[in-house]
C-alpha cells in the first residue's frame, strides 16, 4: 500500500510539473524550433549518451572486479537492463533491477551486488559534487533573478547556497558509507540505539543487511581502484555534460559556456525527486528552468523545445540498449520487477539472491 502511494504521488508530481511548464505553450512556436534544429549538434550529443554507458561500466568495473572477475557483458546488460527499468517501470526500481540482474549473470549474492551498486551512485556523487563547485564558482548573480513565470523574484544567492547544501548532503552520504566500512561496529550501535527504541525487530534485520553490506564494500581495501574509479565518475559528468552543451547549441540557445553545467545540476536535484518513469515533469523543468535562470532572455518556446529533445536524445539510447540486452540475457522486465521486489523483501538473508527461472 505504501508503495500504491509512493507511485501515485510521483506520477501526481510529475504531471503537475508537466501541465506548470507547458500550460502557455505555443505548440507552433516548439514545432518550428524543431525544425530549424541543428540535428548534427543532436546527433552528437546522442553518440556521446552512448560513451557515457561506456564509461559508467569502466567505472564500475574498477569497485565489481574486487569480488571476482566479472565480464563486460555482465555488467553492461545489469546497467542498461537497470536503466531501462527507471525508464519504463515506476517506483524507480532501477538501481535494485541492475543488482538482480548482476546477481543472475555472475552467481553473486543479491546483497554483494547491491553493495557494488550502491559503491556506483558513490563514485557518481563525486561528479555532482564537482558540477556544483562549478556551479557555485562561475554563476554568481548580483541581482535577484527575475522569471515571468514566478511571482517572486529567485534570491541571488539562490543557487550558490542550494550547491552548498547539496555538497554538505553528498558528503555526508559519503561519510556513512566510510563510517559504515571503518567502523561497521559502531554503526551498528547507532542504528541498535535508535531505530532499535522503535522497532527490535526492524533494528535488527536493518543490523543484519547493514552488516553484509558493509562485508560487501570491498573498494575501500583498494584506494587505486577507489581513485580510478572517482576519475571515470569525473569524466562521465564531463560528457554528460557535452551532450547538454550539443542540446544548447542546436536550437542556437545563447547562453555563457557553463549554462551546460547548470542544466546538469538542476537535472540532479530535479531526478532525485519521485516522479514518473524517465523523470517525464522534472527533466523538463529542470533544463528550462536552468536555461531561463541563467539566460532570461532565451525564448521560452525554444527552451521548452530543447528540453523535448534533450529527453528524446536520452531516453531513446536507452530505451534501444536496454531492450537488446534484455533479449540476449533473455530476461523479461516485468519478471525481474518481481524478484526485485522478492529481494527487498528479504534481503535481510546472505541466500537473498535471486534463484534461475
Amino acid at each position: 500500500m505504501k508503495k500504491k502511494i509512493q507511485v501515485l504521488f510521483g506520477f501526481g508530481i510529475g504531471a503537475l510539473l508537466i501541465w506548470l511548464l507547458f500550460r502557455n505553450t505555443d505548440w507552433h512556436a516548439v514545432g518550428n524550433a524543431l525544425m530549424n534544429a541543428n540535428w548534427w549538434w543532436l546527433a552528437l550529443s546522442f553518440a556521446l549518451v552512448f560513451v557515457t554507458f561506456l564509461t559508467r561500466i569502466k567505472r564500475w568495473g574498477y569497485i565489481v572486479r574486487t569480488a571476482q572477475p566479472v565480464s563486460f557483458r555482465a555488467m553492461y546488460s545489469a546497467t542498461q537492463i537497470g536503466f531501462l527499468g527507471n525508464f519504463t517501470l515506476p517506483g524507480r526500481v532501477g538501481e535494485v533491477i541492475r543488482a538482480v540482474v548482476l546477481s543472475r549473470l555472475t552467481g553473486l549474492t543479491f546483497s554483494r551486488c547491491f553493495a557494488f551498486v550502491a559503491l556506483d551512485r558513490l563514485t557518481d556523487l563525486f561528479g555532482l559534487i564537482a558540477v556544483m563547485l562549478i556551479a557555485a564558482t562561475f554563476f554568481h548573480p548580483t541581482a535577484p533573478i527575475v522569471l515571468e513565470e514566478l511571482s517572486e523574484p529567485i534570491p541571488a544567492d539562490a543557487i550558490r547556497l542550494g550547491a552548498e547544501a547539496t555538497i554538505a548532503v553528498v558528503l555526508v552520504i559519503v561519510a556513512a558509507f566510510v563510517t559504515l566500512y571503518c567502523r561497521k561496529n559502531f554503526a551498528l550501535w547507532v542504528v541498535s540505539s535508535t531505530i532499535g527504541r522503535v522497532s527490535k525487530g526492524l533494528s535488527a534485520r536493518l543490523e543484519e543487511m547493514l552488516s553484509q553490506f558493509a562485508d560487501g564494500m570491498h573498494v575501500f581495501k583498494s584506494v587505486g581502484d577507489m581513485s580510478r574509479a572517482i576519475v571515470w565518475s569525473l569524466i562521465t559528468w564531463g560528457i554528460g555534460t557535452l551532450c547538454y552543451f550539443c542540446v544548447l547549441q542546436a536550437f542556437s540557445i545563447e547562453a555563457p559556456w557553463y549554462t551546460a553545467v547548470i542544466v546538469m545540476a538542476f537535472l540532479a536535484v530535479a531526478i532525485s525527486i519521485p516522479s514518473t518513469p524517465g523523470f517525464v515533469g522534472p527533466f523538463h523543468v529542470a533544463i528550462v528552468g536552468a536555461v531561463l535562470v541563467v539566460a532570461p532572455e532565451t525564448d521560452r518556446d525554444v527552451a521548452k523545445a530543447a528540453a523535448l529533445l534533450a529527453h528524446l536524445v536520452n531516453t531513446l539510447p536507452v530505451w534501444l540498449t536496454g531492450g537488446i540486452c534484455l533479449y540476449t540475457e533473455k530476461l523479461g522486465l516485468l519478471e525481474l520487477r518481481r524478484q526485485s521486489e522478492h529481494v527487498e523483501e528479504v534481503s535481510g538473508s546472505e541466500d537473498a539472491a535471486p534463484a534461475e527461472g
